[in-house]
């Protein structure tokens, strides 16, 4: 692979052409001819949801399953081939550096065979389901069938299950495959209805600010706190960058364009703002309650920091076995954009194994691709299990999938405190004007903060997300100070505004019969809409990314976590440390149930283990940003390019083949480039370039080389 850097305006590029026999594709794995009657079973293939207490007997055949997954592994080197480009991508000396693969590049090199996809399809259809394709990244295929039918094919049973008052179906037993491919065979999807639930905090009662003389946030306080303004003064608003955001029901648009305008923000135009729903998943349903709440949260306020970001709105429809992780796996095998945030999750050990290695799986894909994840860490402090409106945790210490993942960003929760316990009369004045601007804000400077912990508030477990991963190692890059060495991922990586209860953030939604921002922003009868948790932080701090990529003249950041721990340790400035409170909420003493993390309730009935402190901790991570000092730190690349083309395949002697060459602007490159093509010393070809000089002009140009050969071979080129 040959890549070059020329940091000039115009330059002449030599491309040697490397002689040698190379194969497209991956090899084969599946060697011995696929027998049925010698069968393993699939460990892991039951959702950890599908208990005995909760089963309620067989589930009916005759309900069809329309498109369920079987999600393929990676072997073992493709496995250390994909951990070490990612590696590469993240470092400025290497020739990866920033070197995005598309979905079918990340299929070449990394999904399953075209021979192996074509052995288990042809299984799949002789057993009598129908196969509805496979993912872009050749990592799962889709199939069809009846639950009779699924239960045949993989020798198991489907059972109903009652859980928190409603009827779920899902496989009762593990499923088995032929031995031939069972290795290939990471899991299942798709094959129950257990949906993720949304996290986002409400408000409750919903009160005016008159009457609680509370404070809330409209997006000009957000960025006043956190030091946006300076971006937006420069013309660093988002243009030109698009943010993905994950949810589970189609929304009505009008509660955005409400928002944006008792914002102050700019209207929508065109395209800026799109609905997708997932194809396969059924016809769209108009979100209600949670769902809704949750998806205007994140669309209103991704775009509330990103101003003028374009916002995709993925989601699903009817089918009750589709879920928001098929919104995820959609955005990603798709590639639909580069910054992704989603607020939906669950603990580690309510997924399973097998499932949070999915889920790992294609945010490796999703890094590879040059797609960067935010995720909320969790709203339930140390015991993730324990979400929900409980008061008491009886499931451990747990922390949150898909924020776990070393690969994903985690995004903890603070709030404020110093607006409170101000002491310049009257209270809070320090901090907040007396009445609003003509955008509706009235803070006046940063706030200090806290661990967002309103357990005590009355409304159940209600804290940050935090703690140690169970099922992921600590990653090479998780180091500084107060980052515990104890070999395990830990979360939260950074911390946002989350609390509910004091401070909140605006909403604009239609929640059952309520119409929102009907004045301003009250409803009808002068209320406002006010929520919070860390469903706030993933899609806040996906905008804030979003206009460091603009200042940046990336086209896409990848994976940021490496960057942002080294940052934090290069400056005290770019993060606000937070050194009071903690995420600890009551628990069952003697508790967890089996399988959850070692550490039990103490007889206190209360965890008491992570402290905030200076430095990085478990409940609020780095801390929380100043915007626009991360922004000014963020290392944008040289003005440069980097240059990538195609292998080009020649059957004989004689004959010739054609390829793409590739011109990739780095930062702000601007300019022509003129490319010669030189076979290597010795080597039976001739080669030509057609067009000879490019204009890159802020985006991908792209010429064709053409190779002639006296002999057999392939030219092997940078991919």
């Amino acid at each position: 692979m040959v890549t070059l850097r020329v940091s000039l305006l115009s330059a002449a590029v030599i491309l040697c052409a490397a002689v040698s026999v190379a194969q497209s594709g991956q090899s084969d794995r599946i060697r011995t001819t696929i027998d049925d009657a010698q069968r393993v079973r699939v460990r892991g293939s039951v959702h950890p949801l599908a208990t005995a207490d909760r089963d309620q007997g067989r589930a009916a055949g005759n309900k069809t399953l329309r498109r369920a997954s079987m999600v393929l592994r990676l072997s073992p080197a493709q496995q250390a081939d994909l951990e070490t480009l990612l590696r590469e991508q993240q470092e400025p000396s290497s020739p990866n550096y920033h070197k995005w693969l598309t979905p079918e590049q990340y299929a070449q090199r990394f999904g399953v065979s075209e021979g192996d996809l074509g052995k288990i399809t042809s299984w799949l259809q002789s057993q009598g389901l129908g196969v509805r394709g496979t993912s872009r990244g050749r990592t799962e295929i889709f199939f069809s069938g009846s639950v009779a039918q699924v239960e045949k094919v993989f020798q198991t049973e489907f059972h109903n299950y009652a859980l928190h008052g409603q009827s779920h179906f899902a496989n009762a037993t593990e499923l088995s495959v032929p031995v031939s491919f069972a290795p290939l065979v990471l899991g299942f999807r798709n094959l129950s209805d257990f949906r993720p639930q949304p996290r986002v905090k409400k408000a409750s009662p919903e009160f005016t600010s008159s009457i609680s003389g509370n404070h809330f946030l409209a997006p000009d306080d957000f960025a006043t706190i956190y030091d946006l303004q300076p971006l937006y003064s420069a013309g660093i608003d988002g243009t030109g960058q698009t943010i993905a955001i994950v949810g589970q029901h189609q929304i009505d648009a009008t509660d955005i364009t409400t928002f944006r305008s008792v914002s102050g923000l700019p209207a929508y135009s065109g395209q800026q703002f799109q609905q997708v729903i997932v194809p396969g998943s059924g016809s769209p349903v108009m979100a209600t309650g949670g769902d809704l709440t949750e998806a205007d949260l994140d669309i209103e306020w991704s775009g509330a920091v990103a101003r003028n970001a374009n916002i995709v709105f993925v989601y699903v429809g009817n089918d009750s076995n589709y879920n928001v992780w098929d919104s995820l796996q959609y955005i990603i095998d798709q590639q639909v954009a580069p910054i992704i945030s989603t607020s939906y999750g669950y603990c580690e050990s309510g997924l399973g194994a097998s499932f949070v290695q999915t889920v790992q799986q294609w945010a490796q894909q999703a890094a590879a691709q040059g797609q960067t994840i935010t995720a909320a860490a969790g709203d339930a402090g140390v015991a993730d299990c324990d979400g929900g409106g409980q008061s008491i945790a009886t499931g451990g210490l747990a922390v949150d999938v898909p924020a776990s993942v070393p690969e994903v960003t985690a995004i903890g929760g603070t709030e404020f405190f110093s607006d409170v316990k101000d002491s310049v009369p009257p209270v809070g004045t320090q901090y907040w004007t007396a009445a609003n601007n003509t955008k509706n804000g009235s803070a006046k400077s940063y706030i200090p903060e806290e661990v967002w912990n309103d357990t005590s508030q009355g409304q159940g477990i209600a804290a940050s997300g935090g703690g140690f991963s169970v099922m992921f190692s600590k990653p090479s890059w998780q180091t500084g100070a107060g980052v515990p060495g104890d070999n395990a991922r830990d979360v939260p990586d950074v911390s946002l505004n989350a609390s509910n209860a004091h401070d909140g953030y605006l909403l604009c939604s239609q929640v059952v019969s309520q119409h929102d921002c009907t004045a301003g922003y009250r409803d009808g009868s002068g209320n406002l809409f006010v929520v919070g948790g860390t469903s706030a932080g993933a899609p806040t701090f996906a905008g804030i990314l979003a206009l460091i990529q603009q200042k940046t003249g990336l086209t896409s950041l990848g994976p940021v976590n490496a960057t942002l721990y080294q940052l934090a340790a290069s400056s005290s400035s770019i993060f606000h440390s937070i050194t009071t409170g903690n995420n600890d909420v009551p628990c069952s003493p003697g508790t967890p149930a089996a399988g959850a993390a070692a550490l039990q309730c103490p007889s206190t009935g209360t965890f008491g283990v992570y402290n905030a402190a200076a430095g990085y901790n478990q409940s609020t991570g780095l801390g929380s940003p100043d915007a626009d000092k991360l922004a000014a730190a963020w290392q944008a690349p040289a003005n440069d390019y980097s240059i990538a083309a195609t292998t080009i395949g020649i059957g004989g002697a004689g004959q010739s083949g054609s390829g793409t060459i590739s011109i990739d602007p780095l930062g702000t490159f601007n300019g022509t480039v003129n490319l010669t093509c030189t076979p290597a010393q010795g080597a039976p070809l001739s080669c030509s370039i057609l067009p000879a000089s490019l204009a890159v002009n802020g985006s991908t140009a792209t010429a064709t080389l053409t190779v002639k050969s006296t002999s057999a071979h392939s030219a092997a080129l940078p991919n």
